[in-house]
């Protein structure tokens, strides 16, 4: 390959093995190019930038659907979703004061709270409300504030004042990435603070991801991982290891 490749032509490349192979090294791009691993590095950087693909220490992975609208990442890995859910509504019992951040996954785990069960549940998501509300036996909190339109949810001042004077048995958070040793991410700087005072309020916290988050890393840092109390997850080859590390971590890993 010339020396002379263009950045398109670099990217082009990327974007055609992600597609193809499903992960490519920062090496593997110099090399083919004949370009230092800083070269390389920058490619990628500005690739993540634009949101065409996500990168990971070393390597990039095709994009995270957490860079797309809350409507369509509701249908994406649907079925998984709601095997996630009904495994983190296990950890609910009768009485609980329960904290709903936002979230895809976490709607689903709303959506697979048992009609019967009696419990408080105090949100940031109005859809969650929503989803909530057709359970006759929750009381619902929605905390008010300024809308998100990215995340379906309130944040502000107003949200993180109230979140920290809540003491939730079971805090459900939604991260856009969870890693061994970048800890729980998300890419907007005011959710940061507010998932993490989230966190904080809650007793026993829980994160249920898909397998596209795992290993995964956003701009802002939430909490480490040692944060969580479990870790529900899928069950994939590809994100073994990270999982593994997570678990030598401390962190209880469920796996459906």
């Amino acid at each position: 390959m010339p020396l002379t490749a263009s950045p398109d032509e670099r990217w082009d490349f990327v974007l055609k093995s992600l597609k193809k192979e499903g992960r490519l090294t920062t090496g593997e791009l110099a090399e083919h190019f004949g370009i230092s691993e800083d070269s390389a590095r920058r490619d990628l950087r500005e690739l993540a930038s634009k949101g065409l693909i996500q990168r990971v220490h070393g390597a990039a992975l095709p994009a995270s659907s957490a860079a797309q609208p809350f409507a369509s990442r509701y249908k994406i890995a649907s079925r998984i979703k709601t095997r996630l859910a009904e495994l983190a509504v296990a950890h609910l019992t009768e009485g609980q004061v329960v904290l709903f951040d936002g979230g895809t996954t976490n709607l689903a785990i709303a959506e697979q709270v048992p009609r019967s069960l009696c419990i408080t549940a105090v949100t940031n998501s109005p859809q969650i409300a929503i989803a909530l509300s057709k359970k006759p036996n929750v009381d619902i909190i929605l905390i008010g504030g300024t809308f998100d339109p990215r995340s379906q949810t309130t944040i502000g001042s107003t949200v993180l004042e109230t979140v920290q004077r809540i003491k939730a048995d079971v805090c459900f958070v939604g991260v856009h990435g969870v890693d061994a040793l970048r800890g729980l991410t998300t890419p907007y700087y005011d959710e940061a603070t507010i998932k993490a005072a989230m966190i904080a309020s809650g007793k026993k916290v829980i994160a249920a991801v898909t397998k596209d988050k795992v290993g995964f890393t956003s701009a802002y840092k939430i909490e480490s991982v040692c944060s969580l109390d479990s870790l529900i997850a899928e069950d994939q080859q590809e994100v073994v290891q990270q999982l593994s590390c997570i678990e030598d971590a401390g962190v209880p890993v469920e796996l459906v």
